[in-house]
């Protein structure tokens, strides 16, 4: 009987190490926000009733708001001499309608834990690997640096709607495909403020048929520098080895950064895309490029950014303009030229660290405006953090 008492004092010695050593935490957002949403003339929203004509939605936060509604549970385990193991599972919620998930993309499918699911292993020393569904570069570094809005509030990662009949969809700055399935990405310790990161999609799920939406191999290179109030990015994606959605291209070079002059902070950023031939007949890895649903297969797409964020007690004033010009389509549309643009602003008061309001105000103009289904948009909304 002592023996037992022994062992299981020892045992839950032993536990009680483990548990020190690890941790597992459940975290989450919801955000909503009532949204007045007001169409171009020849535009009917959907649910509205008719061209033109206003209306008004719940929206999550995807949508106008500080960031999608998720849930996730993440954890790291201390492995000791500067290793460490850690998880991510994240899933979008959208709180309006109880739904989860999402739809795919050209380089991620749909799924419940949609937002990031991957594992990884980490050195203090010689940096990080991981194994999963993770985020495009351009995603991360439009987040950390490039947006003044972080998120979704007035996200510089729109496409905005198809000029007039044509099936031509109009991206601001991009987030090359923002996840991609089945993805190995390396990142290096930081080195003077410096951090670099490469991330690979294999493209399982590859096919070159018409109505496969995503499966594109998938490769990237970026690299953030913080110093101080200084904070920049750069970075390249390309893909292979599949179609890809219209609107989106095969090759996106990005640069941008922030600083704080603490009154206030300014973002700038510049993005350039390309669009290169692909033979069909190409495998995954024959370097083959993508061909798009453009008329013109040497569409370029440029694209800037400026932002300015000032914080004022718990009030947080952001405005942010974002244009875009896509050139080399076929003279059928537009001339062969579509310029678009985005610009906002937003106020929001933090009652805590967890729980802030806020009210916006977004337009949208360019080539065709009147077509566009999201034209002006006003909303007032509420975020809690978990």
């Amino acid at each position: 009987m002592k023996k037992s008492v022994v062992a299981l004092a020892v045992l839950g010695a032993f536990t009680s190490v483990a548990f020190a050593q690890s941790s597992v935490t459940l975290y989450g957002r919801i955000d909503q926000n009532m949204t007045l949403q007001s169409p171009g003339n020849y535009a009917t929203i959907k649910g509205g009733s008719g061209l033109g004509k206003d209306a008004m939605k719940i929206n999550d936060g995807g949508v106008n708001g500080m960031g999608s509604s998720r849930i996730g549970v993440r954890g790291v385990e201390d492995l000791g001499s500067g290793l460490k193991a850690y998880f991510v599972l994240e899933a979008q919620v959208s709180a309006d309608t109880g739904e989860a998930g999402s739809k795919s993309t050209q380089t991620s499918s749909s799924s419940f834990f949609n937002r990031e699911a991957y594992v990884a292993l980490g050195s203090s020393s010689l940096g990080d690997i991981r194994l999963g569904r993770l985020e495009t570069i351009t995603r991360e570094t439009n987040r950390r640096v490039n947006d003044v809005s972080g998120e979704n509030e007035f996200t510089i990662a729109e496409s905005l709607d198809a000029f007039g009949e044509t099936k031509q969809a109009r991206p601001l700055f991009q987030n090359f495909g923002t996840r991609v399935d089945n993805a190995i990405s390396y990142r290096s310790p930081v080195f003077g403020g410096l951090q670099g990161f490469a991330t690979v999609g294999l493209g399982e799920n590859y096919k070159v048929d018409k109505d496969e939406k995503y499966g594109a191999e998938y490769r990237g290179l970026g690299a953030i520098f913080s110093a101080g109030p200084f904070n920049g990015s750069v970075s390249y994606e390309e893909l292979a080895g599949a179609k890809i959605q219209g609107g989106s291209f095969n090759r996106t070079a990005t640069v941008g950064a922030n600083y704080d002059f603490g009154m206030a902070v300014l973002y700038l950023a510049y993005q350039n895309s390309s669009n290169v031939p692909f033979e069909a007949t190409s495998g995954p890895l024959s370097g083959g490029s993508l061909a798009t649903d453009f008329s013109a297969p040497t569409a370029d797409h440029d694209a800037i950014n400026v932002g300015v964020k000032v914080p004022v007690g718990n009030f947080t004033f952001k405005v942010q303009y974002t244009e875009s010009t896509i050139d080399g389509l076929s003279p059928s549309i537009n001339g062969g030229e579509l310029r678009q643009h985005k610009y906002g602003g937003i106020v929001s008061y933090a009652f805590s660290k967890r729980t802030s309001i806020y009210a916006l105000a977004t337009t949208r103009g360019g080539d065709g405006d009147q077509y566009f289904q999201r034209k002006n948009e006003y909303a007032i909304g509420i975020g809690h953090n978990f």
